[in-house]
């Protein structure tokens, strides 16, 4: 079985008409670029929106988990040394945490990146 070409100058003119010969100029170009970047930059500050930063969460977290954990350790463990070393071993957990959480921030500048962003002026979400 051979190719079997039913409408070859059908197939010809689409080829050419999908063919791209004329090319925007760099200066059109650029232009578009630069007015599309500034309204992106105009909506954005038009935006007005409340953050709330979340960088603080885990650190958060673990403190209470292991504030938690401590206060047990002292009110379940009957030896007066043990239940003192399992509780500043939480404490040492808790810091240990807080300076991870705060050196990572530091670090890997997060605190833009962790956060809910709030638009003011909606009242609720809307059904499609």
């Amino acid at each position: 079985m051979g190719k079997k070409d039913f409408n070859t100058e059908l197939d010809r003119s689409i080829r050419a008409a999908l063919r791209i010969e004329d090319k925007p100029t760099v200066q059109l170009n650029n232009g578009l670029k630069a007015e599309l970047y500034e309204r992106e930059r105009l909506q954005r500050q038009s935006e007005t929106k409340r953050s709330i930063s979340l960088w603080y969460l885990p650190m958060v977290l673990n403190l209470i988990i292991f504030a938690m954990l401590g206060a047990a350790f002292v009110l379940l463990i009957s030896n007066l040394y043990l239940s003192v070393l399992a509780a500043a071993g939480c404490v040492y957990m808790g810091l240990a945490g807080v300076v991870i959480t705060v050196v990572g921030v530091k670090r890997t500048d997060l605190r833009e990146d962790i956060s809910i962003c709030i638009k003011k002026g909606e009242k609720g979400y809307e059904r499609a």
